[in-house]
């Protein structure tokens, strides 16, 4: 199971409180929505997980791991970036995202046996608008015995329901016909199309936005 993520050239302009404003600006917001965050304004998920799952943030010791993840040709196929990554590459994408505070990098791991699962990931964040991208790489091995779902409502519940998140997005391929059937299962919704944006397998296909709200996740979890 795997989702793409969102690449720069397709980010969408937001309007942001300005540096001189920011102190005002931020403490309009509901109460409730700071208690997921930490200093930075950045999420903060507990070290906790599922019944099956311990769920953390990515560390250095996952690395090698994540990027045999990566760069088996399973995950390249559902993705819009489909160049395999270096062990320098990955290194400083590490350093990246370990100091971004507009994406971060979870891993699951079983707690049977500490094997990894998969990634999850959490892109494009922001809160004042209140949204964000998500999306998660699954190992093959581990794929059709429901950790997918298990990490994505794990999530979903944290997201919405403990840091305030009003919408959460994601967009896949049209062949990832299993992803697809699990999103609408979690509530998301189809929003829109890019049309033939992706070529994979010798032809053109959609990419496909899709999106849900905290309401409607609400709705079905209740």
């Amino acid at each position: 199971m795997s989702t793409t993520a969102t690449p720069d050239s397709r980010r969408r302009s937001r309007r942001s409180p300005t540096r001189s404003s920011g102190a005002t600006a931020w403490s309009a917001l509901p109460g409730k929505w700071w208690k997921g965050w930490g200093q930075g304004r950045r999420v903060v998920l507990p070290d906790s997980g599922t019944e099956r799952l311990v769920i953390r943030l990515l560390e250095r010791r996952d690395l090698e791991q994540v990027r045999h993840l990566h760069n088996h040709d399973e995950t390249l196929l559902r993705l819009t970036d489909v160049w395999p990554v270096s062990e320098t590459q990955q290194e400083a994408w590490f350093e990246s995202v370990s100091s971004s505070r507009t994406a971060r990098r979870y891993v699951g791991r079983r707690r049977a046996d500490d094997a990894l699962v998969g990634v999850f990931r959490l892109d494009r964040l922001d809160p004042w608008n209140r949204n964000a991208y998500v999306g998660a790489d699954v190992v093959p091995a581990m794929r059709r015995q429901g950790y997918a779902e298990e990490m994505f409502a794990y999530f979903l519940g944290h997201l919405f329901d403990h840091c305030g998140l009003h919408r959460l997005a994601l967009v896949t391929l049209t062949s990832n016909t299993a992803a697809l059937a699990l999103y609408r299962k979690l509530g998301f919704v189809e929003e829109g199309r890019e049309r033939q944006a992706i070529f994979r397998d010798g032809g053109f296909q959609d990419l496909v936005l899709m999106g849900l709200l905290a309401e409607e996740w609400r709705g079905r979890a209740g």
